[in-house]
């Protein structure tokens, strides 16, 4: 059994940093509750310029201390057994940062990655399956773990032997479950479906 696991939304808790971060920098009054309903931050936000408030997050040092939506020990008592290969959606840029912030966790994993569905504009930026399709020993079973639908429907399109599973979060509990995806709650949820 191979492990594939998105970062944002599933090791780490990518939503509530930025909205602190827009509380702190853009928007004092921003209720302590608020979480995303959707993807797309200019959507949410539509007073700031998005752009300029995604570069500057991403280059804080905020993006490289972010949360874990995980238990560390029990994350790596699965990557002890099997491999775990990280697959990330940000900038080439953010991949050092990205790396600090997971060894703050202290979490074991084979790889980190940079692949998905948006590509930062570098047109050799892969997606999720292509990057997937490099690492995955085919006699072993393929779990796919993601909390974007983009994403989950790609892996299920382009690799169907795969075993795909929607994270659920605010930001996608709109998201059709017609798919041939297992939605799963949080960590425990989801290792209990996989076994």
């Amino acid at each position: 059994m191979e492990f594939f696991l998105d970062v944002d939304g599933v090791i780490l808790d990518f939503e509530s940093s930025i909205i602190d971060f827009i509380r702190k920098e853009y928007i004092k009054d921003l209720p302590k509750d608020f979480t995303l309903k959707t993807w797309e931050l200019v959507d949410e936000f539509e007073s700031l310029d998005i752009e300029e408030v995604w570069k500057k997050f991403i280059n804080s040092p905020a993006f490289s201390r972010l949360n874990l939506l995980v238990n560390a020990e029990r994350f790596n008592d699965v990557s002890a057994i099997h491999p775990v290969y990280l697959i990330t959606n940000i900038p080439n840029a953010q991949f050092d940062s990205r790396q600090k912030n997971l060894n703050l966790h202290n979490l074991s994993y084979k790889e980190l990655h940079l692949a998905g569905h948006y590509n930062f504009g570098d047109i050799d930026y892969p997606t999720k399956s292509a990057a997937i399709k490099k690492l995955h020993t085919p006699s072993e079973r393929l779990i796919f773990l993601d909390d974007h639908p983009k994403n989950c429907q790609e892996i299920i399109e382009k690799l169907p032997q795969s075993e795909v599973f929607l994270m659920s979060r605010p930001h996608n509990m709109d998201a059709d479950d017609t798919h041939a995806w297992t939605r799963v709650n949080d960590w425990d949820d989801f290792m209990e479906k996989v076994n």
